[in-house]
């Protein structure tokens, strides 16, 4: 299995060997981009509107949502999300719904032309690149893939470096189903957990952590062999 932790920081290696971290995702953030753009660019128009993973919203808000955040800089971040939400909001999450669905009103060429200029800003270190970024656009390519029933080819150390870094950081319930198996990816080089192997693909994994899918089911055991006729 891959030794994922050796790319993130205050992961589970010893204390204080931070040498082999890395918090420049560049190169993976571009790939993943690209890939979420390329499956966009393909899409019919009803299924820009169809329901995507996150609640209540369409593949197009997921896709406004990608512009917005990892598109703008860290100060039009910051600005957008608190002009929506200071003054209208309790919960401030009802103001990136706001921003991410003002985002998503453009035509769906012009969000994927948006993406792929991203993606190339990603490729020459413009902006933010740390895993943050790299889960957003991980998990929003899954949101958008899933329930269209189409493929998100991911390379395995993104897909695994998200699920690690959230199993460092989920919910108390996820790290208790953590703390009793091993999440083995079966399309990817990478497990997270401990206990007895639970196969599935990277995608169910990430999912799974993240709120937005089942644990992968349990493998059926093999079927017996048939008694041996007498001769």
């Amino acid at each position: 299995m891959a030794d994922l932790a050796k790319y993130l920081p205050l992961s589970r290696r010893p204390a204080g060997d931070e040498s082999g971290a890395n918090s420049n995702w560049s190169g993976h953030l571009t790939a993943t981009l690209t890939a979420t753009a390329d499956l966009l660019d393909g899409l019919a128009a009803e299924q820009w509107e169809a329901p995507s993973l996150c609640a209540e919203w369409r593949v197009r808000d997921v896709a406004g949502h990608i512009v917005w955040r990892l598109g703008s800089s860290s100060r039009d971040l910051v600005h957008t999300a608190a002009r929506a939400y200071l003054g209208h909001f309790v919960n401030p999450n009802r103001a990136i719904d706001v921003v991410s669905r003002a985002a998503a009103e453009a035509a769906p060429a012009d969000l994927v032309a948006r993406i792929r200029q991203i993606a190339a800003d990603k490729a020459a270190g413009r902006g933010r690149c740390g895993i943050i970024e790299l889960t957003e656009a991980v998990v929003h390519g899954y949101d958008i893939a899933r329930p269209l029933g189409l493929s998100l080819m991911l390379a395995p150390t993104a897909s695994g470096a998200v699920a690690l870094r959230r199993s460092l950081i989920a919910p108390t319930g996820i790290k208790a189903v953590l703390h009793g198996r091993t999440l083995v990816a079966t399309d990817a080089d990478w497990s997270v957990g401990r206990g007895p192997a639970l196969p599935g693909t990277a995608e169910e994994i990430v999912l799974f952590l993240f709120n937005r899918g089942p644990l992968p089911a349990s493998p059926l055991p093999a079927a017996s062999p048939p008694p041996a006729k007498p001769q």
